[in-house]
């Protein structure tokens, strides 16, 4: 019965490839990762193209070919921001592109830079001297980044007092840049993340230590 139903000229090899770039297409549709939806699309855009020229249909051919290398290079970005946010989780970040992002500010030992409960606008990076924070009773060395907090927290108020606990050197940064920076660059947005983590956990730390 379904003999009758299926053209003479049916040709099985031809239209078999044509199936096979169907379900590539639906497996993009449906991946949840975009790592296996890039390589899904340019299994789909392979078989697609080739199914359209041997078709004969070259407008839909010459889309799906273009398509192919668009796709391999968009998994190739994807794949560099992984190994990317890989790097960034094993090592520690290298500030010395984010000078030209930043101004300079010197402050005299015993400074108040600025109080718990401020109005917060800016991040800084210690380049030379001491910077203690109260609240936490941590002093800070240089190389590292501080004033970051603001940003997530209501109101954008600053969470502790930093005080200059000797002459120092800074280098601050705008939210606003600061945000920007984190979306342009993987490395540094997933060190912004892991920077926060560990001072959230400090915080607990003493918090258990105060209740002890």
């Amino acid at each position: 019965m379904l003999q009758h139903l299926i053209p003479q000229n049916y040709n099985w090899p031809v239209e078999a490839v044509g199936y096979l770039a169907a379900a590539a297409s639906v497996f993009v549709y449906v991946s949840n990762t975009m790592i296996p939806l890039r390589i899904a699309a340019i299994l789909a855009n392979a078989l697609f193209a080739f199914y359209f020229f041997l078709k004969g249909l070259y407008p839909l051919f010459a889309l799906n070919a273009f398509l192919v290398p668009v796709n391999v290079l968009r998994l190739r970005q994807m794949q560099r921001l992984v190994e990317d946010i890989r790097a960034a989780a094993s090592e520690d970040f290298d500030f010395e592109w984010l000078r030209p992002y930043m101004k300079p500010l010197k402050l005299s030992e015993g400074f108040v830079l600025h109080r718990k409960g401020d109005l917060s606008e800016e991040a800084y990076l210690l380049v030379r001297g001491d910077i203690y924070l109260r609240e936490p009773d941590v002093t800070l060395k240089p190389g590292a980044l501080f004033g970051e907090m603001g940003m997530f927290t209501n109101e954008n108020r600053r969470t502790a007092t930093a005080v200059a606990a000797t002459d120092v050197e800074l280098l601050c940064v705008r939210y606003d840049d600061l945000l920007q920076l984190a979306a342009q660059t993987p490395q540094f947005g997933f060190y912004l993340m892991r920077l926060m983590v560990r001072r959230m956990q400090h915080n607990v730390e003493l918090a258990r230590a105060g209740k002890g």
